[in-house]
């Protein structure tokens, strides 16, 4: 059975700039930490850094991508 569309599609298209953005400066900074205490770069220290400062901060980033895409689709529905 198909779904008959009676009216516009919502689609709220996001995307992911401030995601990377925030999710590269966490990840060099946390390295960079754990570079100046450790003293040598190993693969142990490159993962440490992606998941203790990468995905915690890119997070934070994929929430503001979210809220600026759903400011920037209600500001178009409003207009129309």
């Amino acid at each position: 059975m198909s779904k008959k569309s009676t009216g516009e599609e919502e689609y709220v298209n996001i995307t992911y700039y401030f995601t990377v953005i925030f999710t590269a400066i966490g990840t060099v900074l946390v390295f960079y930490f754990l570079y100046q205490k450790v003293g040598r770069v190993d693969l142990f220290i490159i993962l440490l850094s992606t998941s203790a400062g990468g995905i915690p901060i890119g997070f934070i980033g994929a929430f503001i991508d979210y809220k600026v895409s759903a400011y920037k689709f209600e500001k178009r529905s409003y207009e129309q």
